[in-house]
């Protein structure tokens, strides 16, 4: 994992999940993530946290749509 950015749909598929099992295992609302999923929307640091902690990937590597 380390050295790559991880998106938000990346992140589910690691998992073996949905993005709307990972927006309910992160306590992040399934539409944002969504949006944040298709570039419609930015991550907010709240949520590359819970994403972070849902993951096991540090924050460094997840991709936040900047």
């Amino acid at each position: 994992m380390e050295g790559i950015k991880w998106n938000v749909r990346a992140l589910a598929a690691n998992k073996k999940i949905s993005i709307e099992d990972l927006a309910k295992e992160a306590d992040i609302s399934v539409d944002h993530l969504k949006a944040v999923s298709s570039g419609r929307a930015t991550m907010t640091a709240r949520d590359l946290i819970h994403l972070s902690n849902a993951t096991g990937v540090a924050p460094h590597y997840i991709d936040y749509g900047d």
